[in-house]
């Protein structure tokens, strides 16, 4: 389940921003769920790359608690986007949209 006093809410979709980090080959990744699923991490260096900039230095839920609405806006503009076009069937089936 998404808990509201770590992961980050996005407006105007279903999806929780978790966290940031490297992958394992050192691509920096940003973390999203759905409530009650598990996260799943997109690479934001060509994939996201406002994202990227935004979470620069944050890798923690708590790190994440400080974003502007205005930016939490922009990382919902292109992680939607990306999951209409490249997601897995499930995560297609899950995000919603209002």
């Amino acid at each position: 389940m998404a808990k509201a006093s770590k992961d980050v809410k996005l407006p105007a979709c279903n999806l929780y921003l978790v966290g940031s980090g490297l992958d394992k080959n050192g691509n920096k990744v940003a973390k999203f769920k759905f409530a009650n699923s598990r996260a799943f991490s997109i690479q934001t260096n060509a994939n996201l790359p406002k994202t990227g900039t935004i979470l620069r230095g944050l890798k923690t839920a708590k790190d994440m608690q400080g974003i502007s609405a205005s930016d939490l806006s922009t990382i919902c503009g292109e992680v939607v986007p990306y999951i209409k076009e490249y997601g897995t069937d499930t995560q297609k089936k899950k995000l919603k949209t209002s």
